[in-house]
């Protein structure tokens, strides 16, 4: 496979798997259903020489039986975004505005079990910002129309919508991916770029939605640093945000006007609170020997107060690649920093992990972080990150790109 196209990278960032959620899956296992101990799902994106991309999901057995192709795996059209409860897989498509529900049964195969569609709302696809709260409750963030969708995953009904007008800024269109949920509320990332333009609004936004409630609980509007993703929550309750510049973009657009942009920055809400704290900032170069962050922060467990993310290191760039456009996102000039959070914030690289090109985001599962490197898009090698140690170990090896790693309910027959 060619080396991935700039324009493609884009939406690597827009990370279909969903690594925040409070048990470790990818979204909260239904209750009344026992966990066999294992069995996974397993989601892949291929992409061709053409840029067409194909997404493909297989259950496995363990993670010891790698390397996976996709040989077992459904075949979904386009980057589909995928969620997970249960033995129940949501994969919403890129192509149409629907949602497709799949049931793994306990011997690995899976069938289509429910359709819900969004067309009466006016949309042509489903878009990134996606969480599922319980078996009963889902959210779906539409940033052009700027309305979060509740809907019901097992009846396959829309619910309510809330609506997000705040997040409409003239000239800046809104993102909203990597919408995670912790404790039942929901919370939403509000991110602006104008990437003709070549700006990224200088603001952190996260909106806190109660959908039971169909009810925003709070907006936490901060301006000391750039376009914040998922909060990460400590064993306190501090929920702590990221300002990563739209992964660095406000820098590389600076760079190449020869300007300097502010710092990304770590900022955090209160237990109870719904506003950023005003005498709580710091700025990632401080903990990081200078350098930027380039991705969002990603944790393996809510509530655990350590946080990851790829920090940028200019001195692995050739000699003849600048940071001022998005050809420097294919070089290996990342690394994984695993942050401890608290009052007093500390970072360092995680050991034994290669520096790598900008992926997908990783996968939280029983603890761990699974997280995929691949130097062409053709093969990934997954490792395991323990965040304990600070340690990765190669996991298992797949074709096409980790697009999601969730654990099931009832693994495969064999187990």
């Amino acid at each position: 496979m060619q080396r991935l196209p700039l324009l493609l990278l884009f939406s690597f960032v827009l990370f279909a798997a969903a690594c925040d959620d409070d048990d470790q899956s990818g979204a909260p296992a239904d209750p009344g259903t026992p966990s066999s101990g294992e069995g996974f799902l397993l989601t892949s994106v291929v992409i061709d020489a053409e840029g067409n991309r194909t997404t493909f999901a297989q259950a496995i057995s363990s993670l010891d039986d790698g390397p996976f192709d996709n040989t077992q795996a459904i075949e979904i059209p386009g980057n589909g975004i995928v969620l997970a409860q249960g033995n129940d897989f949501f994969v919403g498509l890129t192509e149409s505005p629907t949602w497709i529900r799949y049931t793994v049964a306990p011997g690995g195969e899976i069938s289509e079990t429910g359709r819900l569609s969004f067309l009466n709302l006016g949309v042509s696809r489903i878009d990134f910002g996606n969480t599922l709260v319980d078996a009963q409750t889902a959210v779906s963030v539409l940033g052009e129309q700027a309305i979060a969708v509740v809907w019901n995953p097992t009846t396959m009904e829309i619910v309510g919508e809330v609506d997000l007008s705040h997040l409409v800024v003239e000239g800046f269109p809104v993102e909203v991916w990597t919408t995670s949920e912790h404790e039942g509320l929901v919370y939403i990332p509000g991110r602006w770029s104008d990437f003709e333009g070549s700006r990224i609004r200088q603001r952190v936004s996260l909106t806190i939605v109660d959908p039971k409630e169909l009810a925003i609980v709070g907006i936490a509007e901060d301006d000391r640093c750039a376009s914040g993703g998922r909060p990460v929550f400590d064993d306190a309750g501090y929920a702590y945000v990221m300002g990563d510049g739209r992964n660095y973009s406000s820098h590389m657009f600076a760079n190449a006007m020869n300007q300097t942009a502010a710092d990304n920055c770590l900022l955090r809400i209160a237990p109870g609170e719904t506003d950023f704290e005003s005498d709580f900032y710091v700025a990632l170069p401080s903990l990081t020997d200078g350098r930027q962050s380039i991705t969002e922060l990603e944790t393996a467990s809510q509530g655990g107060g350590l946080a990851f993310a790829k920090m940028f290191h200019p001195d692995r760039l050739p000699d003849d690649v600048e940071p001022v456009d998005f050809g420097f996102w294919n070089e290996p000039a990342h690394k994984l920093w695993r942050i401890e959070l608290g009052d007093a914030p500390r970072a360092t690289q995680v050991e034994g992990i290669p520096f790598s090109t900008i992926g997908f985001a990783g996968s939280s599962v029983r603890g761990k972080l699974y997280t995929g490197e691949s130097p062409d898009g053709s093969v990934t090698d997954v490792f395991e990150i323990d965040p304990a140690s600070n340690r990765a170990e190669k996991r298992f090896e797949m074709d096409g790109l980790l697009n999601g790693l969730f654990e099931l309910s009832t693994g495969p027959a064999g187990d």
